[in-house]
């Protein structure tokens, strides 16, 4: 009888077994990367009057698929772009729906036990809007009013938290994107949305009022944004890094920035001029 070691039975399992195929074989067979995206959040990400998506992080994620159909070797590589919301977003690419999503998201430990992230892309915090002529400059002037935020954000808990411990009585008005949020301040039917403060430039800035509309100075959190990929996909989320690394060495990241936030008068801080000079790593 022939004698196997049990180092030499396990060895064999392991070969027998099948190998898993990764993202970037996916792309590659498929010839297609599914993106998905938020169209809520300029200047993050958005829709154009051609109903295609557009805003900083697009940007970013167009320039990841360029440099990983380079990577890959293809002649071509579509792109097909999937509409989440602020509740959809991490499922779409817990499930496999999206490889990436690119759209406004802050990285927490919630969040990675169903996804992974790339390298930081943006840095901001929770602020209120509110017109010119309401009287509330941060939370405490919240008492005995509205105040609306998007389910499924992190401004959600932030600011649920921060009335809590500061025992204000006010009524949150929970909505499903800052769309229904802004929609509700125009017409005065809350007094303050929430949501980051990059993301209430946008907002502010689209409504063509915005001599009327004022951002609060007082931030309620801080919120590091990364891109949501797939858990456990070390080579996808190296191709990712690296080419955000590279956008951000070639100075395409501040080309980027002045295109969508410079409309706005909004200068980068130092402290995101120094998350791009952290996160640019050579080969």
């Amino acid at each position: 009888m022939r004698k196997f070691s049990p180092t030499a039975i396990v060895l064999s399992l392991c070969l027998a077994l099948p190998v898993a195929a990764g993202t970037l074989d996916d792309i590659r067979e498929r010839g297609e990367i599914t993106m998905a995206y938020r169209a809520d959040t300029p200047p993050f990400s958005s829709r154009n009057k051609n109903k295609e998506p557009e805003g900083f992080t697009i940007d970013l994620c167009q320039q990841i698929a360029e440099d990983i159909k380079t990577q890959l070797g293809l002649n071509s590589l579509k792109v097909n772009w999937i509409e989440v919301d602020a509740g959809s977003r991490i499922d779409a690419v817990a499930s496999g729906r999206a490889q990436i999503e690119c759209g406004a998201t802050t990285i927490t430990f919630t969040r990675l036990e169903k996804v992974d992230f790339s390298n930081l892309t943006y840095a901001t915090g929770a602020s209120l809007m509110r017109w010119a002529d309401e009287d509330i400059d941060n939370i405490f002037d919240l008492g005995g009013k509205k105040v609306s935020v998007v389910e499924g954000t992190t401004t959600e808990d932030v600011l649920q938290e921060a009335l809590e411990t500061n025992r204000i009585n006010a009524r949150i008005v929970r909505v499903k994107s800052h769309a229904e949020a802004l929609q509700l301040l125009v017409e005065r039917r809350i007094d303050a949305m929430a949501a980051d403060q990059a993301t209430l430039f946008g907002i502010g800035f689209k409504t063509q009022a915005d001599n009327n509309m004022v951002i609060t100075e007082d931030m309620l959190s801080f919120e590091p944004f990364a891109l949501p990929v797939p858990r456990n996909d070390a080579d996808f989320r190296l191709a990712v890094n690296r080419s955000l690394s590279n956008t951000y060495i070639r100075g395409d990241v501040g080309r980027s920035w002045e295109k969508w936030f410079g409309q706005y008068n909004v200068k980068p801080t130092r402290m995101l001029l120094m998350l791009y000079r952290l996160n640019s790593f050579a080969e």
